[in-house]
């Protein structure tokens, strides 16, 4: 897998995952991997290594590139470009299956390339199809596929029938045939083997990374800088601006008492999407019982929640559904929505950007993440990285972000209950910090910032991206179609 002098070799990456919805796990991965692969070869090149000297990437996708794409590729015009697919990508003709899409412009990618490329595809429905009409049995070993997990096999009650009967089939078939499939867990990869137990070759693990935007700033250590930053972030959420965020400021937003008294609540935050095996209906359900057994109240900040909150079921006593309150909020360059109970016990927030979610992280008082199922599970890290508890759900990918640490116990709780009652005592535990949290907090304190002490105090892990980009290129490079072998069922590749 090298090229010539006179041909580059080149990493093709789908981005079509990661062309608007940065907030995704599968977009998070796409741009970091993407970003750090740039990087990597950029910085070997540098340092004169003659085996990436000609190795080029290709981000490709079915329209105009995003504007992460854009900005890469301005700062590194010798390693990335960019194609928008070729013929019929621009039009609505080949716009669904993807699949089917990827396997045609795999073909144009062949032929131009004279061969000289490796396509990966790094969603689960961003893989060709392999048949003899679209797609060569030889082009098997120029595809690296990633595939994050199993969830809709796993959690088939949250997804509909199609989708998970489709992506069974495609992910069956894909670990039956493709010499070279990647995931980014262990806990993945287990699961993945299972839906393969005759795979010979190894399922590679990819370690993921974190944006360095989360936990390079210090927490806030007094109350009254606390209420300043949160105010700070209620007054751009609800109409005004800040920094690159311009919003709509026609918007009815809470009187001034309303947002002191908001300011004042302890936050818990959740992220992710609406979907039934994220668990949300149980973060709200324990969050209102709890909100009268503190006097300052509490509120539960949802990010990600894909507006699905005007429909909630009653909960306690036969009461009536909640009514919703719905405010949008929307631009060009943030793009977000806000909405909230009658209450204001939950928060809804379709998307934030980084930097506001970062800020998020160091304004509240702890991350719930109920999640029934995670390929790798962001939010949990990137939280913990922050400085933020964290109580989790046992028995996902988020097990193994922290193997071996040392932080206090109620700092990452995982709890294996959909029991209310167990996740309302692990919550109280770090609002009320009865058990000596503050000693831990306070160490962390110390630190040069809280990713530094985390990581350390963590099992040594440093979730940067370019350890996954090392990680692949030692994959693909070293790469040979291997001859019978016994079964390896998991490569963590380091």
């Amino acid at each position: 897998m090298t090229g010539t002098d006179a041909q580059p070799f080149w990493l093709v990456m789908d981005i079509r995952s990661a062309a608007s919805d940065v907030h995704s796990g599968l977009a998070r991965f796409v741009i970091g991997l993407t970003r750090a692969l740039v990087e990597v070869l950029a910085s070997r090149r540098g340092q004169g290594e003659a085996k990436m000297s000609h190795v080029r990437i290709l981000l490709i996708a079915k329209s105009e590139p995003p504007q992460w794409a854009v900005e890469l590729i301005q700062e590194n015009p010798s390693v990335a470009s960019f194609w928008s697919g070729g013929p019929g990508a621009l039009t609505p003709t080949w716009d669904k299956p993807q699949y089917i899409w990827s396997s045609r412009v795999l073909r144009w990618v062949m032929k131009w390339s004279k061969g000289q490329f490796i396509w990966i595809a790094p969603g689960n429905f961003d893989r060709p199809v392999l048949t003899r009409f679209l797609l060569p049995r030889a082009l098997r070993s120029h595809i690296v596929q990633v595939i994050h997990d199993t969830i809709p096999i796993d959690q088939a009650r949250s997804m509909s029938f199609f989708f998970r009967t489709q992506f069974s089939l495609l992910v069956r078939r894909t670990l039956a045939q493709f010499p070279v499939v990647c995931t980014v867990s262990e806990d993945s990869a287990q699961r993945l083997f299972r839906l393969a137990p005759r795979r010979t070759q190894p399922l590679y693990v990819l370690p993921s990374g974190v944006e360095t935007i989360f936990g390079t700033r210090p927490r806030y250590q007094s109350a009254a800088d606390l209420h300043s930053a949160r105010r700070s972030f209620l007054d751009i959420l609800y109409a005004g601006s800040g920094g690159s965020f311009q919003v709509n400021s026609n918007l009815q937003k809470p009187s001034g008492e309303e947002l002191d008294a908001l300011v004042r609540r302890r936050w818990i935050i959740g992220i992710g999407r609406s979907q039934k095996y994220k668990g949300w209906d149980l973060a709200e359900e324990v969050v209102h019982q709890m909100h009268s057994d503190l006097s300052e109240g509490i509120v539960l900040i949802r990010v990600g929640s894909d507006d699905d909150v005007s429909s909630k079921n009653a909960r306690g006593n036969g009461a009536s559904a909640r009514k919703i309150n719905h405010q949008n909020i929307s631009d060009h360059k943030s793009g977000f929505r806000v909405s909230r109970s009658d209450n204001g016990v939950v928060l809804n927030i379709d998307s934030l950007p980084d930097e506001m979610l970062a800020q998020l992280y160091r304004c509240a008082d702890l991350l719930v993440h109920p999640s029934q199922a995670e390929g790798f599970g962001f939010p949990p890290v990137e939280a913990a990285l922050s400085g933020l508890p964290v109580v989790y759900r046992k028995g996902t990918a988020v097990d193994g972000h922290f193997r071996g640490h040392s932080f206090h116990p109620n700092f990452w709780q995982p709890i294996d209950s959909d029991n209310p009652a167990q996740w309302r005592d692990a919550i109280f535990a770090v609002l009320r910090n009865k058990s000596g949290l503050d000693e831990f907090m306070s160490d962390m304190s110390k630190a040069p910032y809280p990713r530094h002490f985390i990581c350390q105090r963590g099992g040594g892990r440093d979730f940067r991206w370019t350890h996954a980009a090392d990680s692949l290129l030692s994959v693909l490079f070293s790469f040979q179609q291997p001859s019978a072998q016994t079964s390896t069922p998991v490569e963590v590749v380091e």
